[in-house]
């Protein structure tokens, strides 16, 4: 029998066609999951910390009554001996608790708030700010009974005059004005400031009272602690203590360009805003943001400011006055650290740092500031050159 070529090709070309196919057939694309971008809430900023119902007036007023009670500890700071009047210590202490109308801010006397109530008593200034006062006036005594003052040394409360200097000094060579301002600085100003922010998520924000949340009201008070004016940085008159010290490291951190966006005078004052809006618009995760840049911010003031103080007293060893007054001041910075619950120092290193100043200005020496000078510049990433 015949065999019909042609006819079993025909036959087995479809079956060849399929496996060919088959084999070459490529597989469907896995689906792709396309995921929507998160968008930030949107809401306007403000560039001046002017919001609606905005209200840290208590703030201010402590602010406004530390400077009250150290420009009268400083109306001891005569340049003689037999020329100045001794403190008194009661109107110091009535002063801290608010009490005989002693502050010449007569709307500060009727305030119904004081400083003592809102000292954080970490390091005992709430149970030993009397004693300070007592001593204080004690170191000042001037009187016919006594007509000089006695001169400060190791050991010995007094003033120390050098030049157009003069300066009240416990008996370890801590200034009292300083002992005063910078503690209360840190055991209110920042306490309260960085308390209020660290624990900013647990103030009740949807019940509105007088216009505004409670956890608005907690970042307006905390802001006014900085100390800083609503329009900062753009406006620098009037500022206070921290943000006085924020200015001057801003300035000195950031020359020539202080006004950039990357300075820290406007990193901060943008935190502020960013966050107080963000409260207002329910943005739960900017109001932490900001937050987190405010308390690192604020601590990169202190820690900047130290280092500009402990540079100028290694350069006035020889003035014993100067010397014991920006010791003072340092030593002031490196206590309020504690105060901060988000810092980023240790404690531990907190402790090397006070070990390094020791605690009699009289025996502090320039090799030891040396080393607290690279501790914080190094923590903070800071150029110990320009400050």
């Amino acid at each position: 029998m015949k065999t019909n070529y042609k006819n079993a090709l025909l036959i087995g070309l479809p079956a060849a066609l399929f496996l060919f196919t088959t084999s070459c057939k490529k597989e469907s694309p896995e689906p792709i999951e396309i995921v929507a971008p998160v968008e930030e809430p949107a809401y306007n900023v403000p560039t001046t910390y002017n919001f609606a119902g905005v209200d840290f007036s208590s703030s201010t007023a402590r602010i406004a009554m530390l400077g009250e009670m150290t420009t009268y500890i400083r109306t001891a700071h005569t340049t003689t001996q037999t020329t100045q009047p001794t403190l008194n210590a009661q109107k110091l202490k009535d002063m801290f608790v608010n009490a005989a109308s002693q502050f010449t801010t007569t709307g500060l006397n009727s305030s119904g708030i004081d400083l003592k109530s809102k000292t954080n008593n970490l390091l005992n200034l709430q149970t030993d700010m009397d004693t300070y006062f007592d001593d204080a006036a004690a170191a000042s005594n001037f009187s016919a009974l006594n007509p000089t003052v006695t001169t400060a040394s190791d050991g010995v409360a007094g003033k120390i005059v050098v030049g157009s200097r003069a300066y009240l000094v416990n008996a370890d060579g801590y200034e009292y004005k300083e002992i005063v301002e910078k503690g209360l600085m840190g055991a209110i100003f920042y306490s309260e400031g960085t308390t209020l922010l660290t624990n900013i998520a647990t103030y009740d924000n949807s019940t509105i009272t007088s216009g505004t949340t409670a956890q608005e009201r907690a970042w307006d008070e905390a802001f006014g602690y900085f100390g800083v004016p609503v329009s900062f940085p753009t406006y620098t008159v009037g500022l206070k203590n921290w943000g006085s010290y924020c200015n001057s490291v801003s300035n000195a951190l950031d020359a020539p360009n202080v006004n950039s966006s990357s300075s820290l005078n406007v990193t901060v004052m943008n935190a502020w805003l960013k966050g107080r809006a963000a409260i207002s618009n329910k943005d739960a995760a900017g109001r932490d943001a900001a937050k987190t840049t405010i308390l690192k911010s604020w601590e990169k003031v202190g820690a900047g400011r130290f280092i500009s103080y402990m540079k100028l007293a290694k350069t006035n060893v020889s003035d014993a006055a100067q010397f014991a007054h920006l010791v003072s001041e340092g030593i002031g910075f490196v206590r309020a650290f504690k105060y901060n619950p988000s810092k980023t120092l240790t404690n531990a290193e907190i402790a090397t740092l006070e070990g390094y100043l020791g605690t009699d200005t009289y025996n502090v020496t320039t090799a030891n500031i040396d080393l607290a000078i690279d501790l914080l510049a190094t923590k903070f990433s800071l150029d110990k050159n320009k400050l």
